[in-house]
């Protein structure tokens, strides 16, 4: 399909950017699906009068983030890893019903009699996830967080968040973790976990992380001239922030950061830069103190930007798929 991109050269935001900000929202708005190929280097580079190396650029970071990916042979393609329209997944989800209701009207059951079949069978499952336990294992409380919150879809799962260092740190650890029927690292930790619990290898399971749709394309609206700070509340979390940015072409070197701790800076912190990045749930107002700063921060011009790291969806599915094989043995 044809894509239709326009570069501003006189932005300071740079023209690879600038691709990223465009493709994102049109996969954000379902203008681009899974699965849509994308032109390649050479034709974009010449559409858009760019050298190739910067189209190359915004596609490689593309693929990092699994927006894109690109087959040998083939070509560039919206990557179906990450179902990032959530109407989409509702549309499926709406046929899958609508085909299983045309079946039982088939099969002469009422609509009553189809409802309650449902809810029992609904009641049965979480009956049984009930006795299901997952432990959520990572470096920052942050993400631990952001992990429990995708884990919650599965509402019956009983969830437990541990930190990494105190895993490491405890040498009861394999005795704490072995009542979990899963255990969630990322892929940066699987084989340290792995190294620390050797006999719950089975239990264990490495999901691959990135920044969601919404915070890339926040990140991609960042002017070069804007001065960028983190208000988070550990150190793990902050490297994470500040290795994204660099990764995009944001910074160079570090940039502030304010940690919970130190809350009552908070005003001065906030007149000394232009976007502050927050961990998802954290609201830079909590303290009444405060609000009067964040309003004059955000008056003139101040932005801020919730960095959102999320469970990819494949990963996701995986876990689905492996906690049902668990309960249906």
């Amino acid at each position: 399909m044809e894509i239709k991109l326009t570069i501003d050269k006189n932005s300071p935001v740079p023209a690879y950017r600038q691709i990223i900000k465009q493709i994102t929202a049109m996969i954000h708005e379902n203008r681009l699906k899974p699965g849509d190929k994308l032109p390649t280097e050479r034709e974009l580079a010449s559409q858009l009068n760019l050298a190739r190396g910067t189209v190359k650029k915004a596609y490689e970071l593309m693929a990092t983030d699994g927006l894109i990916e690109t087959i040998q042979g083939r070509g560039t393609f919206i990557s179906p890893r990450q179902d990032v329209i959530p109407a989409g997944r509702k549309e499926r989800a709406k046929k899958l019903i609508d085909n299983l209701l045309d079946e039982l009207r088939k099969m002469n059951f009422s609509y009553q009699e189809i409802k309650t079949f449902l809810e029992l069978s609904i009641m049965q499952r979480e009956e049984r996830l009930e006795d299901f336990n997952v432990a959520i294992i990572d470096c920052n409380p942050e993400s631990l967080f952001i992990f429990e919150r995708q884990i919650i879809f599965l509402k019956q799962v009983r969830v437990a968040k541990f930190l990494l260092d105190d895993i490491v740190a405890d040498p009861e650890a394999e005795k704490k973790l072995s009542p979990f029927d899963l255990i969630l690292t990322t892929s940066t930790h699987y084989s340290e976990l792995l190294g620390k619990i050797p006999s719950l290898r089975e239990k264990v399971i490495q999901v691959a992380v990135s920044p969601s749709q919404e915070t890339i394309m926040e990140m991609a609206s960042i002017s070069p001239l804007q001065k960028l700070g983190v208000v988070c509340e550990s150190q793990n979390f902050f490297n994470r922030v500040l290795a994204r940015l660099k990764n995009m072409g944001l910074v160079t070197g570090s940039i502030p950061c304010l940690f919970l701790k130190d809350e009552d800076r908070l005003p001065g912190f906030l007149e000394s830069i232009d976007v502050v990045f927050i961990p998802p749930g954290y609201q830079l107002q909590r303290k009444k103190e405060n609000m009067a700063a964040v309003q004059r921060f955000t008056e003139r011009g101040g932005k801020v930007i919730v960095f959102d790291y999320q469970i990819e969806r494949g990963s996701l599915l995986y876990v689905e798929e492996k906690i049902s094989q668990l309960l249906n043995p």
